[in-house]
């Protein structure tokens, strides 16, 4: 994950996954130690959110010790206190009305950030919305040896899924093998 962080302008991810895991979307220690050296601008990292409910301005994806600026990506249902909370931490963004609205919010990014690259780490909901705003050229599969199940488990796209002509026939473009676990790559093209 790590080695693709590098190669990423920003590091998305939704807001059930920050709320959950907390991570940090930052790069290896040594990349950042690298690019801080030269002055290479960090991957930006970005939530999405509708309201901000959950999310503070303590964390981790926050913290500049740790990576490139974080961005707030959020709805107008988002409460002014919570804006304004997060406003101290991170660029707050509003992008939609009731829900974000991903095209526009990519196209933003990619007109006034430069980002070329884009790494989406989850969650299931922002998966599918990518996927269905055709944004998907590269996917990164990891299979270990771990069953988990039931209707609870978090899956890949969430929602109400896509009809077989929705989405193009993906190619496998690499896989790799360390232990007992395969790290794949499936490839896009969208007509």
């Amino acid at each position: 994950m790590r080695q693709i962080r590098a190669r990423a302008d920003a590091i998305l991810t939704g807001a059930g996954n920050l709320r959950v895991d907390n991570p940090d979307l930052a790069l290896a220690e040594d990349e950042r130690a690298r690019r801080r050296a030269v002055a290479e601008r960090e991957p930006f990292r970005v939530v999405v959110t509708r309201r901000g409910d959950g999310i503070s301005p303590r964390c981790k994806m926050f913290d500049r010790a740790l990576g490139g600026a974080g961005i707030v990506v959020h709805s107008e249902e988002m409460p002014s206190e919570a804006r304004e909370a997060l406003a101290t931490a991170a660029t707050v963004i509003s992008m939609g009305e009731r829900d974000v609205e991903i095209p526009r919010m990519l196209e933003w990014m990619a007109r006034e950030l430069d980002v070329r690259t884009l790494l989406c780490e989850g969650g299931g909901v922002l998966c599918a919305e990518l996927f269905a705003a055709r944004a998907v050229d590269e996917l990164f599969v990891t299979l270990v040896p771990r069953i988990i199940g039931g209707v609870d488990a978090p899956t890949l796209a969430e929602g109400p899924g896509f009809r077989p002509e929705e989405t193009p026939e993906a190619t496998l473009g690499a896989m790799e093998r360390i232990g007992d676990e395969l790290y794949l790559r499936y490839d896009f093209r969208w007509d």
